[in-house]
C-alpha cells in the first residue's frame, strides 16, 4: 500500500538504553574489579551490564577482562587493572535496559599488589599467545611466562612456588574443541565464564594467581570419554583426580600445577591377528599327526623270552613268501620244522628223493640221530 502526501510517514522508534559513565582514579598497583554477590537470583538482559575501559590519555593503565571488549556484564564478570607508577584512571560505563529488573549489583575493588608488583603497562607479556596444538596445553606461569605441555602431562612444577595466571587446553583429535569446556577459579564462589577448547582462560603478566580450575566434557565426548583433573597448590596441598568438579585448595592457595587426563570410557581391544592359509594348514597337520611314542629309557633293556619256531603262528602266504626270499640255510631249517611243506630242490638227492630231516635226540636213552649220507660219499 502506498502512502499519500497527506498521510504522515511512520517513524521507527529505536530501542533505548540508559548509559552512565564514571571515571575511577587509581594509584599505582594491581586491582581486581568485580560484582558483589546478589542477594537473590536475577535475570538481566544482554544489554544490561558494565564495561571497563581505558580512557584517552592513560597510557600507563592496562585492563584485562574475559571479554575482548572489556565487557563484564551484570553479574559473574571481573576485570583486572594494572596501573603503572604515577597512577591512572579507568572508565566504568553502566548500561541498563528500560525494562531491566531491579538494580545492578555494586562494583567492588580489591587491591592485589603493591606498586612494585605492577610492571609498566608498556611491557609486553612474555611468551607466545598462540593457541596450543591439538592434544596440548599452554599456561602463563609466574616468573616463567608461557609454557607448553602435552595433554595428560603436568602443567607447572609442584613445589616451585610459582602460581599460574591463565591457561588454554586443546583436546586431542577425536574430541571436538566445542565438547571440552573449562573455567578458572579466581576466589571463593568466583568463577570465570566457561570457554571452549583452545581458548585462553585467565590473565597474562598481571600477577593475578588462579586459585583453581574446572574442566568438563559435553556432547558426544561426554558419552565416549571421561575427564579427570589433578592439581597441586603453593601451600603443598594436592587434590584429585576428580571429574567435573571445582579443584581448589581449602586454604585458597594459588594454583601451582595441574594435569588433565581425557581417556575413553571403554578402551578398544586390539583385534586378534588374522590367521592365513599357512596357519590353518599347520593346525590341520598338528591335529592329524600320529602320537609320538615315548623314547625308551636309557640303560640296560631286558629282553623277553625267545619263542621257538614251532610255537610261532604265521599266515601260510607269509611263510611261502618268506621261504622264496630266504637264504638256503633258513629255508632248510623251516623245512625241517614243517615236514608237510615241499622240500626245496637244493635239499633233494640226485634220484629225486628228499633228504630226511634229522631228528633231535630223545631224552631217557633214546636212539641217537644218525648223520645223513650224501650221494657219492
Amino acid at each position: 500500500m502506498m502512502q499519500t502526501a497527506s498521510e504522515p510517514a511512520s517513524v521507527a522508534k529505536p530501542d533505548t538504553v540508559q548509559a552512565t559513565a564514571r571515571l575511577m582514579q587509581l594509584e599505582a598497583g594491581l586491582y581486581c574489579l568485580f560484582h558483589a554477590a546478589l542477594s537473590a537470583p536475577t535475570r538481566f538482559g544482554k544489554l544490561t551490564g558494565m564495561r571497563v575501559s581505558v580512557p584517552p590519555g592513560n597510557d600507563g593503565v592496562r585492563v584485562s577482562t574475559f571479554d575482548a571488549q572489556g565487557w563484564i556484564g551484570a553479574s559473574g564478570g571481573a576485570a583486572l587493572v594494572m596501573v603503572a607508577a604515577g597512577g591512572g584512571a579507568v572508565l566504568v560505563t553502566t548500561y541498563r535496559e528500560p525494562d531491566a529488573p531491579g538494580e545492578l549489583p555494586a562494583l567492588q575493588i580489591v587491591r592485589l599488589g603493591s606498586p612494585a608488583a605492577a610492571r609498566p603497562a608498556t611491557e609486553p607479556a612474555r611468551g607466545a599467545q598462540a593457541a596450543p596444538a591439538p592434544g596440548s596445553m599452554i599456561a602463563h606461569i609466574q616468573h616463567r611466562g608461557d609454557v607448553r605441555a602435552e595433554l595428560g602431562a603436568w602443567m607447572g612444577e609442584s613445589g616451585s612456588g610459582h602460581w599460574l595466571e591463565g591457561f588454554a587446553i586443546q583436546p586431542a583429535p577425536g574430541v571436538a574443541p566445542a565438547d571440552l569446556e573449562y573455567q578458572a577459579i579466581l576466589g571463593q564462589d568466583w568463577f570465570s565464564p566457561w570457554v571452549s577448547g583452545g581458548a585462553y582462560c585467565g590473565s597474562r603478566g598481571m600477577a593475578l594467581p588462579l586459585l583453581g580450575l574446572r574442566v568438563r566434557l559435553k556432547g558426544a565426548a561426554a558419552e565416549a570419554c571421561e575427564c579427570e583433573v589433578e592439581a597441586s597448590f603453593t601451600d603443598g596441598s594436592r587434590i584429585g583426580p576428580v571429574a567435573d568438579a571445582p579443584v581448589m585448595a581449602a586454604t585458597q592457595a594459588p594454583l601451582e600445577a595441574f594435569r588433565v587426563v581425557v581417556r575413553p570410557k571403554h578402551p578398544v581391544q586390539p583385534p586378534a591377528p588374522a590367521q592365513g592359509d599357512a596357519g590353518m594348514e599347520d593346525q590341520v597337520l598338528d591335529a592329524l599327526a600320529p602320537p609320538v611314542a615315548p623314547a625308551p629309557p636309557v640303560g640296560r633293556v631286558r629282553r623277553g623270552r625267545r619263542v621257538p619256531p614251532q610255537q610261532r603262528r604265521e599266515p601260510s602266504g607269509a611263510v611261502e613268501a618268506a621261504q622264496d626270499d630266504a637264504p638256503p640255510e633258513k629255508t632248510k631249517r623251516k623245512a625241517q620244522a614243517s615236514p608237510g611243506q615241499p622240500v626245496p630242490w637244493w635239499h633233494r638227492k640226485p634220484g629225486g628223493a628228499a633228504v630226511s630231516p634229522a631228528r633231535s635226540p630223545r631224552r631217557g636213552g633214546a636212539t641217537p640221530r644218525r648223520p645223513g649220507v650224501l650221494a657219492g660219499s
